[in-house]
């Protein structure tokens, strides 16, 4: 073993960036510099710093925070990017689908302002028409009737 401290399954496998299961194979398979020791919950594996440090390396740059906000700093802006050429895209079909709403809607407004000029024309009409004779039936009977057969004097 090394002069530094042995690291446990756990260490190793998070220095490493496998499962603690992965750990325990390499040990027994002896990929890993590591030897089996007594303790009070069981045997247990500890493993040679020195042996996992080399492998470990590539593990530990990409775990360290400013590399992975670096990755993430990209990432947000992959997916910035892409959200904006979706939202470009949907304004552009919305547009394109506003403009045909509209053309096909044309003839409904025009048919609707014609007949409401129509409607407007007929209303005229009969106020016109009530505003010439607004005697009831009864009233204008009796009146014809005053007409045919004038009153004796």
């Amino acid at each position: 073993m090394s002069t530094h401290a042995p690291l446990t399954v756990s260490q190793a496998a998070a220095a490493l960036g496998v499962s603690e299961s992965t750990i325990r194979r390499r040990c027994i398979a002896g990929k890993l510099k590591a030897e089996q020791v007594t303790t009070a919950s069981g045997p247990a594996w500890m493993i040679d710093s020195d042996a996992v440090a080399p492998a470990a390396t590539p593990a530990i740059i990409e775990h360290t925070p400013s590399v992975e906000l670096e990755k993430l700093e990209s990432d947000v802006r992959e997916i910035k990017a892409f959200l904006a050429g979706q939202i470009a895209t949907r304004e552009d079909t919305s547009a394109a689908l506003a403009e045909v709403v509209m053309r096909a809607l044309q003839p409904l407004a025009e048919s609707i302002e014609r007949i409401a000029q129509d409607n407007e024309k007929l209303r005229a009409e009969l106020r016109a028409a009530s505003e010439i004779d607004r005697r009831t039936w009864w009233q204008r009977l009796q009146q014809r009737s005053k007409k045919q057969f004038p009153p004796a004097e």
